[in-house]
């Protein structure tokens, strides 16, 4: 990956990626991605989420209709990604929490996503600092992270005249 793009910075984005950013500004820096999907999360088709896959570089991104389709989460799985200057692809559970107690993020919530295909996989959710680690047989395989938030409604946009 290039190094411009290996920094994950929480409630930012992922070097000069920042949340906020439109699909045009994405495309600009990215190109086209490898794989589109969309998603709709209601009956009126209001609440739609488009995400964009570029597999060399290990990437996706969410771009959200109700935000007027704003870059809103960012999932990376590139082991030359890097928290706080530190890789966090395929590190262990323990060397993760060790990481995440150095930035003081210690209120974590875990939820099992264990299956026949994955049985121990597991995700770590940061609500503090809007980050998900996905961990599978003890390993970091992605991590995904989105903007902070003002309050419960309002999106602290990084990104200038992002409001």
């Amino acid at each position: 990956m290039k190094n411009n793009l290996s920094q994950i910075i929480p409630g930012e984005g992922l070097g000069d990626i920042k949340f906020g950013m439109s699909r045009e500004q994405i495309k600009t820096m990215l190109g086209e991605p490898d794989e589109v999907e969309s998603y709709t999360h209601d009956d009126q088709g209001e609440d739609i989420t488009e995400s964009w896959h570029y597999d060399e570089m290990e990437i996706s991104i969410s771009f959200e209709k109700i935000e007027d389709w704003k870059l809103c989460t960012i999932a990376v799985s590139d082991p030359d990604c890097t928290l706080i200057g530190k890789e966090v692809i395929g590190i262990t559970r323990a060397d993760l929490e060790s990481l995440l107690d150095e930035m003081g993020l210690t209120n974590l919530a875990e939820d099992d996503w264990s299956s026949d295909e994955t049985p121990d996989y597991v995700s770590l959710t940061s609500e503090d600092n809007e980050m998900v680690f996905w961990i599978d047989a003890g390993i970091v395989m992605d991590v995904q992270w989105g903007p902070l938030f003002i309050d419960e409604d309002t999106i602290k946009w990084p990104m200038n005249g992002a409001h």
